[in-house]
């Protein structure tokens, strides 16, 4: 069953989060098309309307049909599609899916065609597929594509998904098509980067990179259900994260890894070894629904959407913050925690580290914390505090804490604005991790720490699981501090600690 997530952004530290993209065009802009693929062409771009069937040209704001007609409306009131080659604004497409730059002009995959056309200033042609000269393999056997799709270039040859083949062809400069590789479970979105192809690999839910003529599965897939490939949603360690029929897939120079996924109506981002959600429909109203093309230019990812009418944008500022230097003890810790959506900054590019935290703050990132590695919604409980307005910012996850017995209350009090002790901190982990399910049989002897003995009673099963796991280590001087507050920094350190020694 798709499970959706409603994970943070990771754009919490991206002050314009995602937004409509290229000089805020709108659908009007786009004549309410379906958009599909991405291309730079220097200061514009190149977008192909499987709705309009046409390929636009979006610069400085403005837009302009770069090649097609748009055909008659049909009874559903959609343009209808042709296949006719010949001068720009005269050509006709039927689906055409990517775009991608090519020779000294720009393939299009005409997917429903199943061809290959190719545009430049002179019009449009049919460059490989169907009856086009030069359709030949290097075999000399005719190809024939099974709908054609993702597009991706190496600076001279262009690779081409062959979807319904399971293929990924290769288009010299010749005009020889040959099989790069096979055997593939629906291939669609492609990005070429750093020497390396990769694939969309949509019937298996998953994206991979092949190099070398190896294939290496990057995150998503799983075992088939029935002979089907389901799919899933789950961030994580890339082994264990889970996709939905992705169709897009782009490579910043950093090296992440951004998708489309698209069954998900979500973006997710791969890096580090772990998949995280940089935004999903279920975040905000200004979100993908159907993401397909994606393209990493100038500090952002573009998206094309196929259900949004306009190109969406997210800045892909580094995380970081001012006052938590590079070589800080915390900086890999607060940086993983705001990348993982358990929290964000406190406003002004400032993360306070050593600001404390109140019990509110702490089930608000512990209910994040059970929506990125549960995949589950983080259900609204019945449970009810005295000192919990009911429409408090916090009110839904101190609730659903309550209602899985991981804040118990006292009185009848949640205490919201209370800080939360490193004592505390430890026994809401620890409930929280049996509830879920996970072994919490482990325990330290705190006897190594010149405070252990000063554990509360109620948290000393807790903190001594704690310190197993590696979750609560000792301070520079030897002490637990167990009554000590909990600091921003701490709890992130503490809360990245859990998900790592439980591999989430």
């Amino acid at each position: 069953m798709k499970r959706k997530l409603t994970a943070a952004l990771l754009a919490l530290v991206m002050a314009a989060g995602m937004t409509a993209g290229a000089g805020a065009l709108s659908a009007q802009d786009f004549s309410g098309g379906a958009l599909s693929g991405l291309a730079v062409d220097g200061d514009a771009l190149l977008v192909t309307d499987i709705y309009n069937k046409v390929l636009w040209r979006a610069e400085d704001g403005a837009v302009s049909r770069a090649a097609g007609a748009i055909g008659p409306a049909g009874l559903d009131g959609e343009p209808a599609g042709g296949y006719r080659d010949g001068a720009l604004s005269a050509a006709r497409f039927q689906e055409p899916w990517a775009v991608a730059p090519f020779l000294s002009g720009w393939a299009v995959s005409d997917a429903s065609a199943n061809v290959i056309r190719y545009v430049d200033k002179s019009g449009v042609r049919t460059l490989a597929g169907g009856g086009a000269a030069g359709s030949a393999d290097g075999a000399g056997a005719r190809v024939s594509f099974d709908r054609p799709t993702g597009l991706a270039t190496d600076g001279s040859a262009l690779y081409i998904a062959d979807t319904g083949n399971g293929s990924i062809r290769k288009l010299d400069a010749q005009g020889t098509v040959t099989t790069f590789f096979s055997g593939l479970n629906e291939p669609t979105g492609l990005c070429w980067a750093d020497g390396a192809l990769y694939i969309a690999e949509t019937g298996r839910s998953r994206v991979v990179r092949i190099s070398g003529g190896r294939l290496e599965v990057l995150a998503g897939g799983g075992a088939p259900v029935d002979g089907v490939y389901p799919g899933g949603y789950a961030d994580g360690p890339a082994a264990a994260a889970k996709l939905d029929h992705p169709q897009g897939v782009a490579v910043g120079p950093d090296g992440a890894v951004y998708i489309a996924d698209t069954g998900n109506s979500a973006i997710r981002r791969l890096a580090d070894g772990r998949v995280t959600t940089l935004a999903s429909a279920a975040q905000t109203p200004q979100a993908p629904v159907q993401p397909r093309g994606l393209l990493v230019r100038d500090g952002e990812l573009i998206a094309a959407d196929l259900f949004a009418q306009e190109l969406l944008t997210v800045p892909l500022a580094p995380v970081s913050y001012r006052d938590v230097p590079a070589d800080a003890w915390c900086a890999f810790a607060v940086r993983q925690a705001t990348e993982r959506g358990l929290t964000g900054g406190t406003g002004d590019g400032c993360f306070t580290p050593n600001a404390p935290v109140s019990r509110a703050a702490f089930v608000v990132m512990l209910s994040r914390l059970h929506r990125s590695t549960d995949g589950s919604a983080v259900i609204d409980g019945a449970a009810a505090f005295r000192d919990v307005p009911a429409d408090a910012w916090y009110a839904p996850a101190a609730r659903w804490a309550a209602d899985r017995q991981i804040v118990l209350g006292s009185g009848g009090s949640f205490r919201p604005s209370a800080g939360i002790t490193r004592e505390a901190l430890a026994a809401l982990l620890y409930r929280y991790a049996a509830s879920v399910g996970c072994d919490v049989s482990a325990r330290a002897d705190l006897s190594g720490f010149a405070d252990g003995d000063r554990v509360s009673p109620y948290a000393r099963d807790a903190v001594r699981w704690a310190a197993a796991a590696g979750i609560l280590n000792g301070r520079s001087d030897g002490t637990l501090a167990p009554q000590g507050t909990a600091t921003r920094a701490q709890t992130a350190k503490m809360l990245v600690a859990y998900m790592d020694a439980l591999g989430l």
